[in-house]
This record gives structure tokens, sequence and C-alpha cells, in this order.
């Protein structure tokens, strides 16, 4: 199967608009977490083990910031360089798949992780 080199472009920045909204938001999370914040009472509450969430967020906030330069910079490329063509769809599904797979690495933390 093929996609139109639009459509993928156009899912790409798709990507690129939620991860950047990802990213504010778990950056959000992580500044108004810190010991200095005001509001870091009423978001953490009882939580048992506040600074491993911490770090968590904020390596999810990374990962994010790195899926919206590589989606921006392939949607670049794909939309003003070059010329409508198809596209195999292995490519999208490889694109996925490596997606997935660094959200769910970066997930992993064990213990505490220098940051």
């Amino acid at each position: 199967m093929y996609l139109t080199s639009i459509s993928f472009s156009y899912f790409l920045l798709g990507v690129s608009i939620a991860c950047i909204a990802a990213y504010l938001y778990f950056r959000l999370l992580f500044t108004k977490t810190s010991p200095e914040s005001n509001s870091r009472d009423k978001i953490i509450g009882q939580m048992k083990d506040p600074e491993t969430w911490r770090l968590k967020n904020k390596q999810v906030s990374n990962v994010c910031m790195f899926w919206f330069i590589v989606s921006i910079l392939i949607y670049a490329s794909i939309k003003f360089l070059f010329s409508i063509q198809l596209i195999p769809i292995v490519y999208l599904l490889i694109y996925v798949v490596l997606m997935l797979l660094s959200f769910i690495f970066s997930l992993r933390v064990k213990g505490k992780a220098s940051i």
C-alpha cells in the first residue's frame, strides 16, 4: 500500500502539533511542581514519590520535543523539497513504532535518574 506525500506530510504536521501541546503540558507540570513553586502542594498532594513523577514528566516532555522537531523537519522536507509522489505505508508504520518505543523506554525510570 502507498500514501501520497501530501497525506503523509499532513500526518506529520498533526503529530508535531500534538507533540508540542504534550511538551507544553508536561513541561508546565514539571515547572509547577518545583520546590519553590506556590502550586506544588495543590498538584502533588499526598503522592508517594513526587520526585520520580517529576523526572518522568521531564523525560516525556523531552521526548515530545524531540518528536516535534523530527516531525517538523520531515514535514518541511516532504512538503517543500519533494514533488508529489507515493510513499510506502511501511515508512508510516516505522515512524509510529519508533515513536511508541521512545515513549515506552522514556517512562521506564528506576530509582533516581540523573537530570
